[in-house]
């Protein structure tokens, strides 16, 4: 905000807000105050006042020369190597307009949130600024604005990838940041998580003049199929600080392996269409993280149709459901805590099921652990904290190494 005043505009809120402090804080005998009062004037301030007035008009005029003297050369992020999609030329959605008739409205309209996708790049850059635009909608109390509408870089480093910074989402729709500044001048790799709740319509990556931007040659992934993760407002990243703090993000980049999000909050409830979607998407492996969403009549109708349905659109490609989350409020609300052990009892009974029916490659991890038992895992009693998602994230991934042989 401070790189939208000039000198003059800086120098007027400050004289407009000692002035009106002179008008509510007049000198008096009982109160000796810095003021001389007299209303409707600012001049009649003692000595320090002024000073502090020139010292704050100073400070306004070096923030513009810096910002002047700090061009960038943006350019557009679908230059670059996208990931996280399951579908190609769907920009920053996560389905193609072909789906848009067969499936809800509802569930087509949280799949044109960008959740799950990131922007691949390398630069020789000492700066990363990034100007992007969004959707308007932040219907989300319970969830950071730096998640719903904000992006997060990530910077490789001796075979890791290290968080770098965050673009904090300061206006409704055109947001511009400076993510990080000062590195050096080798090449290095980047990702750049983007919203997980908002649609994107245009992201520009701002370097310094002359600096190298370039699209990776290879994706730096293991040489394995995404992991592709069905599921609720948790598995979409709900209530993560940002992006790369989603349990999908986090195994992305501790497996080396991409992830394609396909959480849909509040609307995971194991409908036939989204098993025919991920069928078409080429897999290392499925994860279905439905619970959340599922009441416990769902949950015994619909788990074993939806999994017969995906093994046949993909036959030998490894199935891994994962149990309801016990929520750490269903402790003490018995209809929440009964409701998520009978889920838990359908998954698995529908578990032991489709092993006695000969299914193969199918695996099924229990909610005790998931995300611990302290209680802290939340930031509502449902919705998960990074602690959450770290904790989640672990055990997935402990999983997920037997299945692939990691």
């Amino acid at each position: 905000m401070l790189k939208g005043l000039r000198l003059t505009g800086g120098f007027q809120i400050v004289a407009s807000v000692l002035q009106l402090w002179s008008v509510k804080t007049p000198t008096t005998a009982a109160n000796p105050g810095w003021w001389v009062h007299q209303p409707g004037s600012i001049w009649n301030a003692p000595k320090l006042s002024v000073i502090i007035i020139l010292m704050l008009n100073g400070f306004f005029l070096h923030i513009n020369k810096l910002h002047a003297q700090t061009p960038f050369e943006y350019h557009d992020a679908k230059e670059f190597l996208i990931i996280g999609r399951g579908f190609q030329n769907t920009g920053y959605t996560r389905l193609p307009l072909e789906y848009k008739q067969k499936i809800r409205p509802d569930v087509w309209n949280l799949s044109q949130h960008s959740s799950g996708i990131a922007i691949r790049f390398t630069s020789n850059s000492s700066v990363i600024d990034l100007k992007w635009k969004t959707g308007k909608n932040s219907p989300y109390p319970h969830v950071a604005e730096t998640l719903v509408k904000g992006v997060d870089l990530y910077c490789m480093q001796d075979g890791k990838w290290f968080y770098a910074g965050v673009g904090k989402p300061y206006d409704e729709e055109y947001n511009q940041a400076t993510i990080v500044r000062g590195m050096d001048s080798t090449m290095k790799d980047f990702m750049l998580y983007l919203p997980m709740y908002q649609t994107v319509d245009s992201i520009f990556i701002g370097v310094e003049p002359g600096a190298l931007v370039n699209k990776p040659g290879e994706s730096g992934f293991r040489n394995l199929k995404p992991i592709v993760f069905y599921g609720t407002s948790i598995t979409q990243g709900a209530a993560a600080m940002r992006s790369g703090m989603a349990y999908t993000s986090l195994i992305e980049r501790h497996l080396n392996i991409e992830t394609i999000n396909l959480g849909f909050s509040g609307n995971g409830i194991l409908e036939k269409e989204l098993g025919d979607i991920m069928g078409e998407i080429s897999a290392s492996c499925y994860v279905i993280d439905c619970g959340g969403n599922l009441s416990p009549r769902l949950a015994i109708e619909r788990t074993i149709p939806f999994i017969n349905n995906l093994r046949q659109k993909a036959p030998g490609v490894p199935i891994l459901l994962v149990g309801h989350l016990l929520f750490p409020h269903g402790r003490f609300n018995r209809i929440v805590g009964q409701s998520i052990d009978s889920i838990n009892q359908a998954f698995k009974n529908a578990f032991v099921t489709l092993k006695k029916g000969g299914m193969k490659d199918i695996y099924y991890l229990p909610a005790e652990n998931l995300i611990g038992t302290d209680g802290e895992a939340t930031v509502d009693g449902t919705h998960l904290t990074d602690l959450g998602f770290t904790r989640i994230a672990g055990e997935m991934e402990k999983q997920l190494k037997k299945i692939l042989k990691l």
